[in-house]
């Protein structure tokens, strides 16, 4: 057909976005939003890093010209195209970096930016090898530190192990069209620039800068790795809930301010669900708190089994689940009105109530053996709101969707509710409707 061929390409130009850029649609998610930032500080990073080197290449340079004028200097071998060349280099890079520091904030959606630039470092260090010497140059250490900086600003190790062979092929394949005369060497003082036609000593070089490379890139990948898993799991712990595997109340609260100003700033709309497990202090009396933690975490399951969301790699989510108290919860769902919200949240309750109380009793049969509770039910209420309907700001929508859940609790229970909204949806199979 040809409406399904043309939303196929469109699902497969979005994806090729995805892969390229941070951001593939008109309107960012706060994922991608998120995801944005943190690759803004690490271009941020490549340019501080970036300034530090020319910084530190200055001073080395005013040093060398003090030296150089010492009356023990050998330099009939330095020409004034080694001193041009030196100066044009540096000035060139400062201003290709004071340009990239201006302009990066509308570059940095390119998820391939950091490398690029650490290609253009390795370019301009391999320059500044050349003309120092080639085979003789003290130089070759920067690739060093370009493999330091990738382990630092790549999200992956093969990333950092990848930017130190090329370092090391690009120094190698320096002294290859060096020793051939593709590119006449440079000669330098204080060196024995007899080398730079010595093969054995050129390969064994060659052979040091590639092992030091691989050296310092596991050095750093294995520390940035630790570092990175540490981060992750102290977050970890910072927005998870400690029992389920929901966000916690305080991220909920971050989350759901976040999505409103998203909401305002690009005329989106959004809605938020509140769920109250039904009788949940009565449950715990009758099986213990024991099963009611497990029905609270099959509880939560289920939200996550019915929201949009993923944690096939690579892992998305769209809509946000968190406990927001002892057996209430709060789904934020982005980009969705109030009648899909109310649609969500009909889905949720009907899986609850017809899959609920099956499964903590599987889950908690064998603890509770002397308890007979056959048929026992666990229904769920919600109340629904969104923005900009319901509350345009987030207490608004808060005590919207609380109203609502306290109007389905006092309606008999196991019910959605729209905020001001004075009509019932049809309650379930073998409930009356009052």
């Amino acid at each position: 057909m040809p409406g399904e061929r043309t939303t196929g390409w469109r699902t497969f130009l979005r994806e090729m976005l995805r892969k390229l850029t941070y951001i593939a649609g008109e309107i960012p998610t706060s994922e991608e939003l998120l995801m944005l930032g943190e690759a803004r500080q690490r271009v941020g990073l490549v340019i501080r890093a970036r300034w530090v080197l020319l910084g530190i290449l200055a001073a080395y340079g005013a040093f060398v010209a003090v030296f150089y004028g010492h009356a023990s200097a050998d330099v009939e071998a330095v020409t004034p195209a080694h001193r041009v060349v030196a100066v044009a280099a540096f000035l060139f890079v400062a201003a290709y970096n004071a340009w990239y520091q201006y302009s990066y904030r509308w570059l940095v959606r390119l998820r391939s930016l950091n490398q690029l630039q650490l290609l253009f470092d390795m370019l301009f260090v391999t320059a500044v090898v050349h003309f120092s010497g080639g085979a003789v140059s003290w130089f070759w250490t920067i690739y060093a530190v370009l493999t330091l900086e990738a382990a630092l600003i790549m999200d992956k190790k093969e990333d950092t192990y990848a930017i130190a062979v090329l370092c090391s092929l690009a120094y190698g394949g320096l002294l290859t069209f060096e020793f051939y005369g593709v590119i006449p060497p440079v000669a330098m003082p204080f060196e024995n620039n007899a080398l730079q036609q010595t093969f054995s000593y050129e390969m064994i070089k060659w052979a040091w800068v590639l092992i030091t490379n691989l050296c310092v890139a596991f050095v750093g990948a294995y520390m940035m790795d630790t570092v990175r898993r540490r981060e992750a799991m102290l977050r970890k712990l910072v927005i998870q809930d400690p029992l389920l595997p929901l966000y916690n109340r305080r991220y909920f609260f971050y989350r759901f301010n976040s999505e409103i100003q998203r909401a305002k700033r690009y005329g989106r709309t959004l809605s938020l669900i509140i769920l109250d497990v039904d009788d949940f202090k009565q449950f715990n009396d009758r099986v213990g708190h024991v099963a009611g933690d497990g029905m609270l975490r099959a509880l939560s399951e289920m939200i996550l089994a019915n929201i949009r969301r993923s944690d096939e790699k690579p892992s998305y989510e769209v809509d946000i689940a968190c406990r927001y108290g002892g057996d209430e919860f709060a789904v934020i769902l982005p980009e969705a009105a109030s009648i899909q919200g109310a649609a969500a949240a009909e889905r949720l309750r009907t899986n609850i109530e017809t899959k609920g109380a099956v499964v903590v009793a599987e889950r908690i049969r064998k603890q509770v053996e002397t308890v007979q509770w056959q048929g026992l039910a666990v229904t769920v209420s919600i109340g629904v709101a969104s923005y900009p309907e319901h509350g345009v700001d987030m207490d608004g929508l808060i005590r919207a969707a609380d109203d609502a859940l306290y109007i389905a609790k006092r309606s008999g229970r196991n019910r959605v509710i729209v905020a001001g909204n004075v009509m019932q949806p049809a309650p379930p199979e073998g409930e009356s409707r009052e």
